[in-house]
């Protein structure tokens, strides 16, 4: 998902319904925002983070990479990652970084099928 001008709590609430109706949910997700700014009150931080964790509360939700820039949007994305829990959530100013940590194999978490077929020969 790329993001650009003001992004508020419906944008990311109706972007994670999508991927539930598209079946891409348990997909790791890059979520560039770098030409956009959140705009989000503490009501909506809230809202947010609560979608999140229900999001993720079945354990087969996909890890998320959200790339920010500005000391505002990283300073929101921090205090919406601290409220979202341990689920697999991390913040980065860099979209390879980013990148290098999805494609990172995680433990307990299903492979890809590209990993399973790899793993299979």
């Amino acid at each position: 998902m790329n993001g650009e001008g003001a992004i508020g709590r419906e944008d990311i609430e109706g972007y994670l319904l999508a991927t539930e109706i598209e079946g891409t949910k348990g997909h790791a997700k890059l979520v560039d925002i770098r030409g956009g700014d959140l705009v989000l009150d503490r009501d909506d931080l809230q809202s947010v983070a609560r979608t999140l964790l229900e999001y993720g509360s079945d354990g087969e939700a996909g890890p998320v990479a959200l790339v920010v820039q500005g000391t505002l949007n990283i300073d929101m994305a921090i205090l919406l990652k601290q409220r979202v829990g341990p689920r697999p959530f991390r913040v980065f100013a860099d979209a390879l970084d980013a990148r290098g940590w999805l494609m990172t194999p995680r433990t307990g978490t299903p492979a890809s099928p590209d990993q399973q077929a790899s793993a299979a020969r």
